[in-house]
């Protein structure tokens, strides 16, 4: 094994930032980020929105534009209902989202009928809060497209996993 069970199986934080490589292909489907609503300092090097937000002001602070939301993993559908209440509003425009893949979970299943995805083929290496790799990430993720370029979508993603249509 090429790295150490404490990072297969860490639950010591539920920050994991997303890699530089993913970040460009939302860029891509996205045209820009105008909102990480749970961010940090450190991601935003390569993240670049316009504006980020730390994971504590959920509640609190407004949406709007563009996004890209890997939300913290300890309670996703929190974040998936005020994603999808924004697109619904309009306030957001488009969005993508970073989940774990968690089959048999209401909120993963209704994502499927609800949203185009793609099912990763691989397992993610997120960025550490330190700015280090982490090893592979002990689960398989999905992204999640709330907008009307579907096709762009597609074609962004489409090499890295399954894609599948509500």
């Amino acid at each position: 094994m090429n790295q150490s069970m404490s990072v297969l199986t860490s639950q010591a934080t539920v920050e994991w930032y997303t890699p530089p490589t993913i970040i460009d292909r939302a860029w891509s489907v996205l045209g820009a980020i105008d909102l990480d609503p749970a961010s940090a300092d450190m991601p935003q090097t390569w993240i670049n929105a316009q504006t980020y937000y730390t994971a504590t002001t959920l509640l609190q602070a407004p949406w709007a534009g563009r996004v890209w939301l890997n939300p913290p993993f300890d309670d996703v559908p929190a974040w998936i209902e005020r994603l999808e209440r924004e697109y619904a509003h309009g306030a957001v425009t488009a969005a993508l989202l970073l989940v774990n893949s968690a089959p048999g979970y209401v909120w993963y299943e209704d994502l499927w009928r609800r949203w185009p995805v793609v099912c990763l083929r691989e397992r993610l290496r997120f960025i550490q809060a330190d700015g280090t790799p982490a090893g592979q990430a002990k689960k398989a993720q999905t992204i999640a497209y709330l907008g009307h370029d579907v096709r762009r979508f597609i074609d962004v993603f489409h090499d890295l996993g399954r894609i599948f249509l509500p």
